[in-house]
């Protein structure tokens, strides 16, 4: 049988969702799956998928880099320092390019793709050698980027999707560079086929299949599309599974307050929903979970999220407000930025930096050598693997 879903404590953060700003189409909030017997063989491979996750994915770090060259200026444009979720990237990056003696400048984003603008032709203007584009999306900032890249200089970027993304409707690629995952997947793909996909599982394991599901679903951000599309994805298989209802909320919704009020009418609307699907932690901490306690129905509803944050980590460790997390790390993911960086100004390939994901639940570990999710980590809540020190050793620092 089953585990009854525990939900867990909520609070109010930023995070790095708030700032993917692009122009996307729409979804159908009256869509929705039909329930059906349940298929216990796909309830079998997803349990299955589910205690592998909570091992985690994470693999071998990279085994040489070409010697950082020196006296780079570097800026990396954080979608907002507000939210941890682009703060502790941008944070990462500096502490890496310093490291091997590069001025690395942080430039706060705010958030707003006029922002971004003003922080890439801020770099422009300043000669930069590369520019690190943190959560900010190519048709968020498409003008100076193509600016940027008139003046020579190199854009690498992670967590950020391009402007060919194939939901646009195809285009030109403006990155030079980005953070690859495995077998060579870009952000899209994982996104779509690693990050939802363990939510789907986590979804079909933890119901045994018979999950009764209000999905969120933002559609005025790029990735928010990518969620939607890779969780519909691998959740349409499951055939005792059904969407009892589609919430669309905006960036609007989130920093006015107004997802709260939707959650909760949501949740009355459809007392037999067992599954609260959020696409990531912000959403969250900025009124889903506050809806979800306020219900009662913290011990009845399973609740989803996903990357890490701090305030997230508390919410699961506290048992109110949500349930998993589909852990995406916040600090290293700047690192590899830095040696994808070094590679890319010196004519090299890119490489696979080891990234994974972890899911997180009470019957996992949950970090505790960082407050936010940073990499896998093992029983006992420590890294399994010291990323910093690697690319050091690569670097040739130690």
């Amino acid at each position: 049988m089953p585990r009854s879903p525990r939900s867990r404590l909520a609070a109010v953060s930023a995070a790095a969702c708030l700032s993917l700003v692009a122009a996307c189409g729409g979804t159908d909030s009256e869509a929705a799956s039909s329930g059906g017997p349940v298929d216990d063989e796909l309830v079998s491979e997803a349990q299955a998928a589910v205690e592998a996750n909570r091992q985690g994915t994470d693999r071998a770090l990279p085994d040489s880099a070409p010697a950082p060259l020196p006296d780079q200026n570097i800026w990396v444009i954080s979608c907002t320092e507000a939210g941890e979720g682009c703060s502790a990237p941008a944070a990462g990056a500096k502490a890496a390019g310093e490291a091997i003696g590069w001025d690395v400048t942080v430039f706060d984003g705010k958030g707003t793709p006029d922002v971004f603008a003003q922080g890439i032709r801020t770099a422009i203007a300043d000669q930069a050698d590369g520019i690190i584009l943190d959560v900010v999306d190519c048709v968020a900032a498409k003008a100076p980027l193509e600016e940027a890249k008139a003046a020579g200089i190199k854009i690498f970027a992670f967590y950020s999707l391009d402007c060919d993304d194939p939901l646009l409707g195809g285009g030109d690629p403006l990155f030079d560079a980005e953070v690859l995952y495995e077998e060579g997947r870009t952000y899209a793909e994982q996104v779509e086929d690693v990050y939802s996909k363990s939510v789907a599982d986590y979804v079909i394991a933890e119901t045994g299949g018979n999950a009764k599901i209000i999905q969120f679903i933002e559609d005025d951000i790029l990735v928010g599309q990518h969620l939607y599309k890779g969780f519909q994805k691998h959740i349409e298989p499951c055939t005792g599974c059904e969407i009892v209802k589609q919430v669309p909320f905006t960036l609007t919704d989130l920093v006015t307050g107004q997802l709260q009020g939707k959650a909760t009418a949501a949740l009355t609307q459809h007392p037999d929903a067992n599954v609260v699907y959020v696409p990531y932690d912000a959403a969250l901490t900025l009124g889903i979970a506050q809806a979800v306690t306020a219900s009662g129905r913290d011990a009845d509803v399973l609740v989803t999220g996903g990357e890490g944050l701090s305030p997230n980590i508390g919410f699961v460790q506290e048992g109110k407000g949500q349930d998993m997390i589909a852990g995406a790390p916040a600090r290293w993911v700047g690192w590899a930025a830095i040696d994808g960086m070094n590679r890319l100004l010196q004519g090299e390939e890119q490489v696979d930096p080891g990234i994974g994901m972890q899911t997180l639940d009470s019957d996992s570990a949950l970090p505790t050598e960082t407050t936010f999710y940073d990499g896998n980590v093992d029983e006992q809540g420590k890294p399994k693997q010291d990323y910093e020190a690697n690319y050091r050793t690569i670097w040739g620092l130690s």
